[in-house]
């Protein structure tokens, strides 16, 4: 590829962040209103326990049917995705530089006391802003950690379906990629079927949410683990 149209390819367009955006407000809005089984996370160090609603296999379910749909009646282009993907990855990785920024600023002027919310100050800008100032930051009563691990499982999906399709339209499915295909769909609804489990590990219950998290949930798992479906 030439250097000049992949440097153009980088440069996100409007649509692709209105995907990108859309993305993110489906969730949050499914996230909050669809059914789901509410876990206590783990007990922290000031004896509070978050609760986590598990409703991220009827969120990504919901969302496969909606898209299919929207596909058929030929109101979503299912190869919007593999289209524009270093676009969504330029787009994807913006995102992830200004949120880290805004929780490191609003980490850094917390007084609050709280195990989750207590800021953890070092006094080196780039390390607080990488490993994060806060445990478990919200916006708008929304855990954005486990969102965010949320976002990358299922926008790893959805990468690797609209590379499915576009697959099947240039007539090049292969059957490296219908097991690539299936794998990944196993692996990933596993982890959304045991949901529950991701509250007790160590990235949600010990590591702080700075700019190595969020770029390690929304970049790297659905466009570094996708990477075979790309070649």
């Amino acid at each position: 590829m030439d250097l000049g149209v992949l440097l153009r390819s980088l440069i996100p367009s409007l649509q692709s962040v209105y995907v990108l955006v859309s993305y993110f407000v489906y969730l949050a809005v499914a996230g909050e209103l669809l059914p789901g089984k509410v876990i206590r996370g783990v007990v922290l160090s000031d004896g509070s326990q978050l609760r986590y609603r598990c409703n991220g296999l009827f969120a990504l379910t919901l969302l496969v049917a909606i898209l299919g749909i929207s596909a058929k009646l030929g109101i979503v282009s299912p190869l919007v995705v593999a289209d524009r993907g270093l676009e969504l990855l330029s787009a994807t990785f913006i995102f992830c530089v200004l949120v880290t920024l805004v929780l490191y600023i609003t980490g850094r002027s917390s007084s609050d006391k709280s195990s989750s919310l207590k800021p953890h100050v070092s006094g080196n800008l780039v390390h607080d802003w990488w490993f994060g100032i806060q445990l478990n930051p919200q916006f708008l009563s929304i855990d954005l950690k486990f969102f965010f691990v949320r976002a990358g499982m299922m926008g790893w999906l959805l990468i690797n379906l609209s590379i499915l399709a576009k697959s099947v339209q240039d007539d090049s499915l292969s059957q490296s990629m219908i097991l690539y295909q299936i794998f990944c769909a196993l692996y990933i609804l596993d982890y959304f079927v045991h949901e529950e489990y991701m509250t007790s590990t160590w990235d949600i219950t010990a590591k702080r949410l700075g700019f190595m998290l969020v770029f390690g949930d929304l970049l790297c798992i659905p466009f570094k683990f996708s990477i075979q479906a790309w070649n």
